[in-house]
This record gives C-alpha cells, sequence and structure tokens, in this order.
C-alpha cells in the first residue's frame, strides 16, 4: 500500500475518532438535606443535556456508542446504548443537510438523526430517527440496543409471566403488537411503547414505528429497538421503507421520569369510571357457569350473592346468551324472557352487563348482513370478508373498526340491546391483533397493526359514555377512553404463569403504561380445565383466600365464583375483605379523580414515592394505594409470614398495631391465612 493511501485513511480514522462522542447527561441537584430520608433531593435546575453530546464509533463492537449518566448520588449506573448494531460503519459519512444535534448517512442508504426534542424543568429528550435516504427502500431500519446491566427497566406490556422488572424477562425479536398473553412469546393484550430505567433514563417509541423488540435475547442483558416491514411481518401494508424514530428522555430519577414522559407522550383519561364499580365488586358468570348460562342459573347466580349478603355493583352475562356468535340478541331458547329477567334483576340491585365481541361466525345472520354491507375485514386479495380462527370459532369474520359505517352499525345494535333488554353496559373481549385475518384490508388501511386495537377501544368507549361500566382487555394508545382495563384471564394457580404472582406486577405495568382504573380479573381465577374450555375446576380453598386478600386494595372487586362454594369461613373472611375495599373506596374513588387530572396510576409501585431506593426498585410483591397505604399480602402456597418491605418514614401496622419506621425489613411477619398486613403512612 502506497504512503499516500496510508495517510488518507489514517486522516479518514481521525476524523470518525474526534466525534468526540459521549452523549452526556448533566444533572444538577441541591445536595441540602431533604424530607425523603437519604433519598437525594429533587433537581431544583433545569435538567440539561449538554451540548457538546455526540456518538463515539466503536470499530471492535460495529456500532455508535451512546452513554446516559445515571444517578451517581444513588450509585445508579449509566445506561450505554448502541446504535445502528446491523449497519456498516465503514463507508459512513456526516450528513451535511441535518440541522439536528447529529446526523450520518450510511453507505445502504440508511440515515441516523438525532434531533432536539421535549425539554422542560424536569426533563429532557432527544429523538432518534432512523430512515431511508431518497428513493431508498429498506426493510429493516438501525438497530439499537441498550444494555440493561447495572440498571433496572420497567416496560409497557401485558405478558404470559409476569414479573414487573425486566431483568429476567426474555423475548426474541418480536413485533411489538397486540397479542394474547395467554401465549408465549408474543407481547400481550395491553401495551404501550414506554420503557423506563431506574437511572432516570427512559424511552418512547413513535406510533408511525413499525417496531420490533428484543429483551435479553441470547442473554445479551440488552433491550433492542429495530423498525421492520414486509409482507412476512405484521407491518405489511403499503410499501413503506422501515423507519424507527423514538424519544430518549433522561430526569432526575424513574419517579420523575415517569410523570414527565408521560406528561409529554401519554393520554390522560378525559373521565372517571362509574364510582359503583370502585365500591361494589362486579359478578361475572364466566368462571362459574362459562357456556352453561341460561336464565335459571342467572336467577340462581343472583340469589346466591344476594342470601350471602354480598354488594354487587353489576353482574355480568357472559359466553353464549346469544343464537350465533355475532347475533347481537338474547337467544329465546336460553332467555326465554331476557327482558323480564333483567328488569326484574335490576330492580333488585343488580344491573345488567353483557358480553360482546369483534367475531361474527359464518353461521350467524349477522355475519351474512355484514357481508353484503362490506363492513366487515376483507381478504388482501378479494373482496370477500376475511375469516379467522378464534376460541369459540374456526371461521369468523371480524367488524372493520376503520369503516365509520360499520361502527355506527355495531354501536346501534349494542344501544338496541341497552334500549330492549334494559343491559346497562358491556364487557369487550379480544380486539388484539392476533385475533385478526393473517392477511387482509381494512376501510382504512393500517400500516401500524395496533391501531385496530386503539379503534375497537373507542368503539367500546363510545358504548357506554353515560354509566362508563364497561370493560376492554385491549389497548394501546386509548388511554383517554375511560375504561376499566381487564387483565387477560388469570389461571387458578400461584405461578408467575398467569397465576395469582402475576396479578400485582400486571396491575403495576398497566399504571405506567397509563390505564389507572385496573380490572384485575377474577379472583380465585377462570377456574377452567386445561382441556375443556367449558369445565369448570374450583381453585384451590387457600388460594382463593389469598387471591381475596391480593385484591382487595386494587381499584376493582370481580368474582365468578362464589366463596359460598367453599364454605362458611370463607365466606366470612371473604365478607370481610369486600367490605374493608369498601371502607376504602372513598379513597379509591379520590385517587381516580386524581387520574383525570395527572393521568397517575392509583395502584403505585414502591419506586414511586421511594424512587432511588435499591430495594424498593424492584419489589413485585408489595404495592401502594396512592403514596399513604403500603399492601403487603401473601403469595405463597402454604406461608404464614412473609418478609415485608417497609418504605422510608413512619408507618402504622394496621394488622398488628404500632408504629414501624422504615427503610428496613420486617422478616417473617406473620400473616395467618385469614389476615392481610398492610400499612398506613403517619403523617406529621
Amino acid at each position: 500500500m502506497t504512503r499516500s493511501k496510508l495517510i488518507a485513511i489514517g486522516l479518514v480514522c481521525c476524523a470518525l475518532l474526534t466525534l468526540v462522542i459521549v452523549l452526556s447527561v448533566v444533572l444538577t441537584r441541591d445536595n441540602d438535606d431533604d424530607d425523603d430520608g437519604g433519598n437525594p433531593a429533587p433537581s431544583k435546575e433545569p435538567i440539561s443535556l449538554t451540548e457538546n453530546m455526540q456518538l463515539a464509533p466503536k470499530w471492535e463492537s460495529g456500532s455508535l456508542e451512546l452513554t446516559v449518566s445515571g444517578i451517581p448520588t444513588a450509585k445508579i449506573a449509566p445506561v450505554t446504548a448502541y446504535l445502528g448494531r446491523n449497519v456498516e460503519l465503514n463507508g459512513s459519512r456526516v450528513c451535511t443537510d441535518s440541522h439536528g444535534i447529529h446526523c450520518r448517512s450510511f453507505v445502504d442508504g440508511r440515515r441516523l438523526e438525532i434531533l432536539e426534542s421535549v425539554k422542560t424543568s424536569e426533563l429532557d429528550c432527544v429523538t432518534v430517527e432512523w430512515s431511508s435516504a431518497g428513493d431508498v427502500t429498506s426493510r429493516e431500519s438501525g438497530e439499537d440496543c441498550y444494555d440493561m446491566l447495572d440498571t433496572h427497566w420497567f416496560g409497557g406490556f401485558e405478558e404470559n409471566r409476569q414479573h414487573w422488572a425486566l431483568d429476567e424477562f426474555v423475548m426474541n425479536s418480536s413485533a411489538f403488537v397486540t397479542g394474547h398473553a395467554w401465549d408465549m412469546g408474543e407481547y400481550g393484550d395491553v401495551i404501550e411503547p414506554i420503557f423506563l430505567s431506574s437511572a432516570g433514563v427512559g424511552i418512547h417509541v413513535d406510533e408511525a414505528t413499525p417496531l420490533y423488540l428484543s429483551i435479553n435475547e441470547a442473554k445479551s442483558k440488552q433491550l433492542c429497538l429495530v423498525g421492520r416491514t414486509g409482507a412476512n411481518t405484521p407491518y405489511y401494508h403499503g410499501s413503506q421503507s422501515a423507519s424507527l424514530r423514538y424519544h430518549i428522555c433522561k430526569s432526575s430519577n424513574i419517579a420523575s421520569l415517569w410523570k414527565a414522559m408521560a406528561e409529554q407522550f401519554i393520554a390522560k383519561p378525559t373521565a372517571g369510571v362509574s364510582e359503583d364499580v370502585l365500591h361494589s365488586p362486579i359478578w361475572c358468570t364466566w368462571a362459574k357457569y362459562k357456556g352453561a348460562i341460561n336464565q335459571t342459573t342467572t336467577l340462581e347466580y343472583a340469589n346466591l350473592i344476594r342470601e350471602n349478603n354480598f354488594p354487587a355493583s353489576q353482574l355480568e352475562i357472559d359466553d353464549e346468551w346469544t343464537p350465533k356468535y355475532g347475533d347481537l340478541v338474547f337467544t329465546t331458547d336460553k332467555f326465554p324472557d331476557a327482558s323480564e329477567l333483567i328488569q326484574n334483576l335490576t330492580s333488585e340491585g343488580f344491573p345488567i352487563t353483557v358480553w360482546v365481541h369483534p367475531f361474527f361466525n359464518n353461521d350467524s345472520q349477522a355475519f351474512q348482513e355484514l357481508s353484503k354491507k362490506n363492513y366487515l375485514l376483507k381478504d388482501l386479495h378479494s373482496a370477500e370478508p376475511a375469516l379467522t380462527e378464534w376460541w369459540r370459532g374456526n371461521h369468523a369474520g371480524v367488524i372493520d373498526v376503520t369503516n365509520p359505517d360499520a361502527v355506527t352499525w355495531y354501536l346501534n345494535k349494542l344501544e338496541y340491546i341497552k334500549t330492549n333488554y334494559s343491559v346497562i353496559s358491556f364487557k369487550f373481549d379480544a380486539g388484539e391483533t392476533n385475533w385478526l385475518p393473517k392477511k387482509f384490508t381494512s376501510h382504512v388501511d393500517l400500516p401500524n397493526p395496533n391501531m385496530y386495537s386503539k379503534k375497537y377501544v373507542e368503539m367500546a368507549y363510545r358504548a357506554d359514555l353515560k354509566e362508563r361500566r364497561q370493560e376492554v382487555r385491549a389497548g394501546y394508545r386509548s388511554q383517554n377512553t375511560s375504561m376499566m382495563v381487564r387483565m387477560l384471564d388469570r389461571a387458578s394457580n400461584w405461578s408467575h404463569q398467569r397465576g395469582l404472582k402475576t396479578v400485582i406486577p400486571c396491575a403495576l405495568a398497566f399504571g405506567i403504561m397509563g390505564y389507572p382504573f385496573v380490572l384485575p380479573d377474577l379472583i380465585g381465577g377462570n377456574a377452567m380445565d386445561t382441556i375443556a374450555l367449558d369445565h369448570t375446576v374450583l381453585p384451590e380453598r387457600e388460594l382463593y383466600i389469598r387471591w381475596m386478600e391480593a385484591t382487595t386494595f386494587l381499584p376493582v372487586l370481580q368474582f365468578s365464583v362464589g366463596p359460598w362454594d367453599y364454605d362458611e369461613e370463607v365466606v366470612n373472611i371473604t365478607r370481610k375483605y369486600v367490605q374493608l375495599h369498601q371502607n376504602f373506596s372513598d379513597l379509591i374513588v379520590n385517587l381516580s379523580k386524581e387520574a383525570v387530572v395527572t393521568g397517575h396510576p392509583i395502584v403505585r409501585p414502591l419506586w414511586w414515592t421511594d424512587p432511588t431506593d435499591s430495594t424498593a426498585l424492584t419489589l413485585e410483591t408489595q404495592f401502594l394505594l396512592g403514596n399513604d397505604l403500603l399492601v403487603a399480602p401473601v403469595l405463597e402456597q402454604g406461608a404464614e409470614s412473609r418478609d415485608i418491605y417497609i418504605l422510608n418514614g413512619d408507618w402504622q401496622d394496621e394488622l398488628r398495631g404500632g408504629i414501624l419506621r422504615g427503610p428496613r425489613w420486617e422478616y417473617n411477619y406473620t400473616v395467618a391465612l385469614h389476615e392481610l398486613a398492610y400499612f398506613t403512612r403517619v403523617t406529621a
């Protein structure tokens, strides 16, 4: 090689390496003592990203390295990211046509820009954007990976084995679309692309991004984002190039980070839900009766609730009340006089809701009507309805919620049910993308299929604007719709596979996704046989009691299996905790009103008030109701004691009496089967 070539190569390398290049976050703090018992004082100066933010090429890893400082005063490590892990650095050039903080184009036509974004006294963000230059079409954007080592990350999705922190969660690169949390390998029914770290560093991804997300893939301890499009992805509509656009934000700690990011990126509820459902339990026929529900069993169920002196906010008639799935009228075979039945039950204190869904089996009359009107999703290559499989049918059409006329038709049918039968509201099931036909077209194209879930939930909201008693189980950017959001059917077990141990982590995840009105599914789980959907298997007695206790301080209680299916002691224990919930319902209602104003969750993680307490950061067996009620249920089979972490400050022990001062552990705290440990903050 000639001397001149060597000199030229050297100059290029020097130029790249002197891009200087660390994204550093300067965090200015007031170091005076505060009232948080040793936690760092809130920042009194603006959070600031320095003007010399740059990216460093790392030839050995083949990516651009970015570092964001952690929280040194709390010994929380920085976050390091590797941008463009899947692009070739050699030959890349600094852009000359960008007004952003940094811009680089790559030889394959992909382009990375870092742009100024949100800046407030509590938050500073930049926008990271991968695109394709000019007329280049790329089916994959640059992939950006954030290290999870030495920090704890929390993310916006429901999933099968729900944990709170993502430390041990594993997911190979998968489309970030609403799926079925029943299954491993899919993101769940409620998702929001917001990810927070204990370092006060957060990420929020724009909805236009065809996002694929991996977490700890191949034990990488990384969270990786990439945009992908194409026929083999859910983002197959149109011929758009894959893009990736997200905001990376920094605040003084994880609690202030969530509050500031939510203010920027997450809509607030427009109103609260019915105060009745926050005060008294919902009773659902599903787990107890499954598809065997009829007029006689509905009356029997209401009588059992009343005879055992339990209150009710509403009674929900679930599966198989219609002639065929999709026909939105009561079948006279099972409900010979549904109107009189519902009117009588309503007058006796049981307002009635019914189960609905977006499916129309092809043997239903509604399917024929909707096919003629072109109100169903269509096959990608013909004008025929695109059929799908779901748990109650192998050949079903799906309502096209992008078609305003189809939505009006559906809402009119629901209004008929309310008017003709005196039904008060609805349980909306499904709505996730995994139940949609594999390939379809809609009245309005859906480049991001999650928009189906969003529009379905918006339709559900319009079905009950007055009472606001309806529930949904899907969610994507629909936080403003002010409804109860139900966890997917829990399994009647103690485990982290949709069992009791997932209830608190799932409630916390819903909260940071911006859904405060958490409906924690059925007490005791769904009582389902693993093989036969319609076979009821009574949950274990101990499990039922501990589940009741664990949900006492969640926003809404929901039963199906009744405590009278066990014995008098279980009835008395259950009645005791229903009453305890009602005693605190004024607090829950007030927190509901606060959520409308602030968007803050009703059920809060321990780091909400103690954001730099290393123990509080990851605890998933305790939670806060508001800021001042600490709850620590027993979640282990056979246990009659547990270790309880007392947060900073003075707390009244409501079970044993006395004042406990934290932060500290209470080891082997006795909690008998009929007991629930909870503590109220002592204020001056």
